[in-house]
């Protein structure tokens, strides 16, 4: 008996994994972006310059957490990579608000992109409910004080209150 083995070849394709079908095939998303109803406030622009980027990628990361009920560093870094643009390295750390793409131009995320990025992970329904709260909460963050979202603020005091 004489076994054959299949040599690699160009033409050889990867099993599709979970969570990257839609970043790997275009003609999909946009099929999907066509197809799937996004909130009307996605249509809203989010200057990354005035939210508080510690504060919502801290926020992203639990809320990833908590949506998967388990601790996924790489999903929530996923998210935080799909949502925040890369901040500048001097700031990446900082406590106020940050320059989003480090050079002083404004970066640009398209939350519908994301969020069907992110429904692999989550599941469509998380994805979308995650996508619709976090990018209600950076349009909040924009125009308040120290950029951080009211909605965070109001839980912090309740919770020390609580204390």
């Amino acid at each position: 008996r004489h076994i054959q083995h299949q040599q690699p070849n160009s033409q050889f394709t990867m099993p599709t994994i979970k969570g990257t079908a839609s970043v790997t095939d275009n003609h999909a998303q946009l099929k999907l972006l066509r197809s799937t109803t996004f909130p009307s406030n996605f249509s809203q622009k989010v200057d990354f310059t005035k939210i508080h980027r510690g504060v919502i990628q801290h926020w992203i990361e639990e809320r990833i957490t908590a949506l998967l009920g388990f601790e996924d560093d790489i999903v929530g870094s996923t998210a935080v990579h799909l949502f925040l643009p890369e901040a500048a390295p001097s700031s990446s750390e900082g406590g106020e608000a940050t320059t989003a793409a480090g050079g002083g131009g404004e970066a640009e995320v398209d939350p519908r992109r994301a969020q069907l990025d992110l429904a692999g992970f989550l599941g469509e329904k998380e994805a979308a409910e995650f996508a619709s709260e976090l990018w209600t909460m950076m349009l909040d963050a924009q125009t308040a004080p120290a950029g951080v979202p009211r909605k965070l603020v109001e839980k912090k005091k309740e919770e020390m209150r609580r204390q």
